[in-house]
């Protein structure tokens, strides 16, 4: 046990070993799951600022050229030209005037009053809309953060296990050397040599597979977080952290982002609501005008004039779709405050679900911790069993294999104990804060 916690502890490369937290916090800005998600967050928070932008006055700038000869337009244009004389109120001129032209230019500015709370209200969604999403990519976090950390866990594992198979190929060494030693003092069959041997080849091939698996773990690490690192080591696992239920189930609700973004989406519907009955309602606005007249050139000013008013308009869908429109956000509304309850227990089941693995995963590990001892023990009786013949190689082989099982799943254990306890955390909502801190 003492040697195989040495050999864990002191690593099997000058590689630099990389902590677990510089790779979450590399999956935090690099991730493309992340930045996808980032992005739609980003779109939400535009159509905030889009419908924010309807209670403002909206600008308008025309220019229209027209000609004509007919009586009523002609005699109007040359009014708004300021071009107008005594002889063209003749009857020949006011019947059969000659065509005249005209450059109009006006610039209008229309201000929504009240538009019957449609506009704030469509305002409000698009907020409430961006800080719901704002909130789901903050339970996002948390998702990659628990897939960042199981691939590290599984990269320490694969660690371990070049360093176990390692250790595995060493004893098999010493025990060809133990057969060869008592096959020439005439205590054992040339058969417990190649035994030894085949033992020995296994145990090697078994080496260059741990060493691969490494390879391809720390690869699936570097995918997760969008760069590559050459050629590195992670650091292994001091034991496994301890969690309390209790505080896990007292924070959960406060932390759970999916479970706040609820609360935002109720709060859109209820403006929805609004907005639906803001079309009953009657719309209030204002607006200004200011045009210019020319018969020569664009813009020009030979005449000129304004107009201010105010305006209301009140329709009414006989059909009551406006009213039908906001029954039906009612009804989704108690929709999803039901699904707010639902989730409401579903997390306190999942912290109980997440906190008795990891209590399963701890135990396993104490288990295996004895084993590993246990094991250490009968291999280390066999072993001087052999060396004065009083066992046969099969003996020392088969407590060689009950060893190197013990080993990996101690290691095996270590990584599943750890991992359910991040899985915990990520159940209450707080795992970024306990391994980001």
């Amino acid at each position: 046990m003492r040697l195989l916690l040495l050999t864990l502890l002191f690593g099997l490369s000058f590689a630099a070993e990389i902590p677990l937290k510089v790779f979450i916090q590399q999956a935090l800005k690099e991730n493309l799951e992340l930045k996808s998600y980032k992005n739609q967050v980003k779109a939400t928070e535009y159509e905030y600022k889009a419908a924010k932008g309807l209670l403002f006055p909206t600008l308008k700038l025309e220019e229209s050229f027209t000609k004509t000869d007919i009586p009523a337009y002609v005699l109007f244009t040359k009014l708004n030209q300021e071009r107008i004389t005594a002889q063209d109120f003749s009857p020949d001129k006011l019947n059969n005037p000659d065509s005249i032209e005209n450059f109009e230019s006006k610039l209008s500015i229309e201000i929504p009053i009240w538009m019957g709370g449609k506009l704030r209200a469509l305002k409000n969604m698009s907020k409430y809309k961006w800080l719901g999403e704002k909130m789901r990519y903050g339970r996002k976090e948390e998702e990659v953060i628990l897939k960042v950390f199981e691939a590290y866990a599984n990269a320490v594992l694969a660690k371990n296990a070049v360093k176990v198979a390692k250790m595995a190929v060493k004893d098999a060494e010493e025990h060809v050397r133990l057969a060869e030693k008592a096959y020439k003092t005439g205590v054992a069959l040339f058969a417990d040599v190649l035994r030894a041997k085949v033992y020995l080849s296994k145990s090697q091939e078994k080496l260059s597979q741990a060493e691969n698996n490494y390879k391809v773990a720390k690869r699936a690490l570097e995918l997760i977080v969008n760069k590559s690192y050459g050629d590195f080591n992670v650091k292994d696992f001091e034991g496994c952290p301890v969690v309390d239920k209790t505080e896990l189930k007292k924070v959960a609700l406060e932390n759970r982002e999916d479970y706040k973004a609820i609360s935002y989406y109720i709060k859109l519907l209820k403006e929805g609501k609004k907005g639906a009955l803001g079309d009953m309602l009657p719309h209030f606005f204002a607006f200004v005008n200011y045009s210019t007249y020319d018969r020569d050139i664009p813009f020009g000013t030979q005449g000129n004039g304004y107009m201010v008013g105010v305006g209301m308009k009140w329709q009414f869908n006989t059909g009551l779709s406006p009213l039908f429109k906001a029954k039906a956000l009612k009804e989704k509304e108690l929709a999803i405050r039901n699904q707010k309850e639902l989730l409401a227990k579903a997390i306190m089941f999942e912290i109980d679900k997440a906190f008795a693995e990891y209590e399963n995963a701890l135990k396993a590990l104490e288990s295996a911790k004895t084993r590993l001892k246990e094991s250490e023990e009968v291999l280390r009786v066999v072993k001087k069993r052999y060396e004065v013949g009083m066992a046969r190689v099969v003996d020392l082989l088969d407590a060689q294999t009950q060893l190197d099982n013990a080993r990996f799943e101690y290691i095996k254990a270590l990584r599943d104990c750890n991992i359910a306890y991040a899985k915990a955390l990520f159940a209450a909502g707080v795992l970024k804060e306990e391994v980001v801190k």
